[in-house]
């Protein structure tokens, strides 16, 4: 089955004629020892995890990811872990799934995605319209100490998966690391087959990142109209849901730029507080 193949390219496991055993058991003790080291919520659930994490460190990737985006002091064994906790639940959407390859996501699409689910409520039926473009977004929780916000990355079955760690529970912070994350399915997509990780607290210079960052700031809030928007002039709260109802957008997304851009992250915080992501999409707040 083509599902089943699919499973065992991502997924090799020691019944595989292709394996190296010794390779393959040298794999296994180093996720014994990491999940033995990480915080408990991982370790509750090693045995479930402790196949895709030998596998994923079987095939090398604790060092053949790409991390484009990370601060110093981030943990690369975290950031593994939690991959590999990604990719096992997109494994099983796949086989649970009739997921289409991804063939594209174009910038206007980009563009409407926040206009079409602004709405707090509207978040949890994201993954099932960018599951139409091959796309498959998940979440999970992030590690303490991880600092990392998202990531995206192909699978050998054609998908594309976009993951967030919703380690802010913000909305805005929410809005631009989704479309940051699919900026690189616009822009990136022949450069997927290694993860992108993104530290989004971390200014980069790398042109990727750069050329990211610029889709997903001009997708949510035009260059033109920014520089026009009111709000940026008086800080008022009026011109903030003025602005943001205009351009069909959460007023959370314009509030948060604002405050980037001033460095100010004491301001509108009534506004930006009004949510809770992570409670929306695990179902616990309307």
């Amino acid at each position: 089955m083509k599902i089943l193949a699919t499973l065992e390219e991502d997924f090799p496991c020691p019944a595989s004629s292709a394996v190296e055993p010794q390779k393959y058991y040298d794999a296994f003790l180093k996720a014994e020892a990491i999940l033995a080291a990480a915080p408990k919520q991982y370790r509750d659930t090693g045995e479930n995890r402790l196949p895709e994490l030998t596998s994923y460190l079987y095939r090398g990737g604790d060092a053949a990811a790409a991390l484009y985006r990370k601060r110093d002091d981030a943990s690369e064994v975290l950031t593994g872990l939690w991959l590999s906790a990604v990719r096992q639940t997109a494994g099983w959407y796949v086989a649970a799934n009739a997921t289409p390859v991804f063939h594209g996501f174009e910038k206007s699409s980009l563009a409407d995605l926040p206009r079409q689910f602004k709405k707090p409520a509207d978040l949890p039926k994201i993954g099932p319209f960018l599951a139409a473009y091959g796309i498959i977004f998940l979440w999970e929780d992030s590690i303490p100490s991880m600092k990392l916000d998202g990531a995206v990355f192909s699978l050998s079955s054609g998908q594309i998966v976009v993951a967030l760690s919703l380690r802010y529970a913000r909305l805005d912070h929410f809005w631009f690391t989704l479309m940051h994350e699919l900026a690189h399915t616009v822009l990136h997509a022949d450069r997927l087959s290694m993860p992108i990780f993104d530290d989004l607290d971390n200014i980069s210079k790398d042109l990727t990142e750069q050329q990211a960052d610029r889709l997903a700031s001009d997708s949510l809030i035009p260059r033109n109209e920014w520089r026009s928007c009111p709000a940026r002039y008086s800080n008022s709260v009026k011109d903030i849901v003025s602005f943001a109802n205009r351009l069909g957008i959460p007023p959370q997304c314009v509030a948060g730029r604002l405050r980037r851009e001033l460095g100010r992250y004491d301001l509108f915080s009534e506004i930006i507080n009004e949510y809770n992501v992570r409670e929306i999409l695990n179902g616990r707040q309307s």
